[in-house]
């Protein structure tokens, strides 16, 4: 267990010993339950991270049963889970049935054909895809609406008090991006697609060493060595400010200025 202050002992209990897991969850994994706030969240994946070297660490943000759901649909309809002209030989007796693959992933070892299959649609992508796709102000009237906002209100962005549990994935994966196979997301017309997240991801951690740790049903997770500079937080504001559609002429200076001192990154991928 981990003890952050005054707060009640975090519980953290893997997915094999935990009384229930989400069955969509395809890696191993622990659920962490009794977070108090987004910085003992933060201190709980870096500490797993640690312990977990030869895996990339995935934590589920907000609002978990809904981020797996709309990953259930977003990878129907990317069909990530296609199986056609991936080797399943290595794949175990229960990934079948009647001699044919169930049609669906749910163990590590199916990692690979999931990620493959995502990096193949995303071959086209670029971080310029994504531009101009997002609203800057946000539908959801419950938390901040701007992307600054959401950095100064970590926590209400997040709801992190009405979050019971949060699941920790042991992706099997070397660069961070790469873990977003284990739950990739993006549904609806106004998100960001998976292959798009991915550019988004892939062009964080290549240009300003933030590396994807989490998604939830609105939010991708990014973490990084070392908090930025007013510089480093000047240049990450810019690329950051450019997915927004119609920013306001203040926005590279308001998202520097939330992000200057800080090691982390909250992104909204949905409208709201």
């Amino acid at each position: 267990m981990f003890g952050f202050g005054k707060s009640k002992p975090v519980r953290i209990t893997s997915f094999a010993d935990h009384k229930r897991r989400f069955g969509d969850l395809i890696c191993d994994g622990v659920i962490a339950e009794q977070l108090p706030d987004f910085a003992s969240l933060r201190a709980v994946f870096r500490d797993l991270q640690a312990q977990h070297t030869d895996v990339r660490v995935l934590v589920t943000l907000d609002d978990a049963g809904q981020a797996l759901y709309t990953s259930c649909h977003a990878i129907e309809k990317h069909r990530l889970d296609d199986t056609d002209g991936h080797d399943l030989s290595a794949l175990g007796p229960e990934c079948f049935e009647n001699g044919e693959h169930r049609g669906y992933l749910t163990t590590p070892a199916k990692i690979p054909i999931r990620l493959a299959n995502l990096q193949a649609r995303v071959a086209q992508t670029t971080f310029a895809d994504a531009s101009g796709v997002l609203a800057w102000e946000a539908a959801d009237d419950e938390g901040p609406a701007t992307p600054d906002a959401v950095m100064r209100e970590p926590d209400a962005a997040l709801r992190t008090a009405a979050q019971p549990e949060f699941h920790f994935q042991f992706v099997p994966v070397r660069v961070a991006a790469d873990a977003l196979a284990a739950l990739p997301n993006g549904y609806f017309t106004c998100d960001l697609t998976p292959m798009q997240s991915y550019a988004v991801a892939r062009h964080l951690e290549q240009h300003h060493a933030m590396a994807l740790f989490g998604v939830g049903a609105s939010f991708l997770g990014f973490i990084r060595d070392g908090v930025l500079t007013a510089n480093e937080a000047i240049a990450l504001a810019r690329d950051i400010v450019t997915l927004y559609g119609e920013a306001p002429g203040d926005a590279v200076h308001r998202m520097a200025d939330a992000l200057a001192g800080k090691d982390w990154l909250l992104l909204r991928y949905t409208e709201g």
